[in-house]
């Protein structure tokens, strides 16, 4: 059995699916249901059939077709014994909301958690929850910008753990949030990495694990990122390397005395990009108004 697999399933897990004791009727006995719900306008999910072939139990349904909609399938498992399998196989991976649903639903004790394999397990959760986008530049006409991120629910006064989880896995980029969305019952929380080189970086770490779908999306946003020319930092007409302030004064003769180094180790230190000349002329402005207040001029 391919461990991988199932730290995969579990992230998959965490993102989409739930589980519950369910009390249909005309039943004495309440009966345990596991279930994972995802959308595709063509065809069955191809992340529905791999977290089925991962758990080896349960079954896929669809599409449901609703008008406006894109069509759903499911992923569920309804008897016991299927419901226990699974939960069993993810439970050392999951996060603590979805541990403890099956364990509600079975009114059994889990394995216990384990640390490992934690990258197959962000790019299952991933998978569910993630995106790759692209945005206008704020300051720069006709440039993009990529967004990397993965989004939760969650109460006002707690982070989920699925997100504070994938941080840690990537290692980059931050978590935002709580945020009120239209639509939702609960807050939202999201793990967002905005600067292209540590979208990189943590694409690199999961994309191993990622399916088709979102391993697509991330490779179009890039194909993007990549056509633009470098955007040109600070500004242009100053130069790359000051010699002199706004005000004409030169760097080099704005200081009075000559710098001594006080460093023990001997480290040179680099030249001030403050301009001392404009620093003197301020306070002796600013020195001014005191005695002019002072003398109640």
């Amino acid at each position: 059995m391919d461990e991988h697999e199932l730290a995969w399933a579990a992230g998959f897990f965490d993102g989409d699916g739930w589980a519950a004791l369910v009390r249909p009727k005309r039943r004495r006995t309440g009966q345990p249901i596991a279930q994972i719900n995802q959308s595709d306008p063509d065809v069955v999910p191809e992340v529905l059939r791999r977290f089925r072939d991962a758990v080896g139990v349960g079954s896929i349904r669809g599409p449901k077709r609703e008008a406006g909609l894109i069509d759903s399938y499911r992923w569920s498992a309804s008897s016991r014994g299927d419901v226990t399998r699974a939960g069993v196989l993810l439970a050392p991976w999951l996060c603590g909301q979805k541990r403890g649903q099956f364990a509600t639903a079975l009114g059994a004790k889990l394995p216990d958690r384990r640390d490992d394999y934690l990258l197959p397990w962000g790019g299952g959760f991933f998978d569910a929850e993630g995106w790759t986008s692209l945005s206008d530049h704020r300051t720069h006409a006709g440039f993009k910008m990529i967004e990397l991120g993965a989004g939760q629910s969650g109460s006002a006064d707690e982070v989920p753990e699925e997100l504070v989880r994938i941080h840690a896995v990537a290692g980059v980029g931050n978590i935002h949030g709580p945020y009120v969305q239209k639509g939702a019952v609960e807050l939202i929380y999201r793990w967002r990495v905005g600067a292209a080189k540590d979208a990189r970086v943590a694409l690199h770490l999961i994309q191993p694990w990622i399916g088709p779908v979102k391993r697509r999306q991330a490779s179009r946003a890039f194909a993007v990122i990549d056509s633009q020319t470098d955007l040109q930092r600070g500004r242009p007409d100053w130069g790359s390397h000051k010699t002199h302030c706004i005000h004409g004064h030169e760097y080099a003769v704005a200081r009075l005395k000559p710098y001594l180094n006080r460093s023990p180790n001997g480290v040179e230190r680099r030249d001030s990009k403050q301009c001392l000349a404009c620093v003197r002329e301020l306070a002796r402005r600013r020195y001014a108004a005191r005695q002019r207040k002072i003398g109640g001029i």
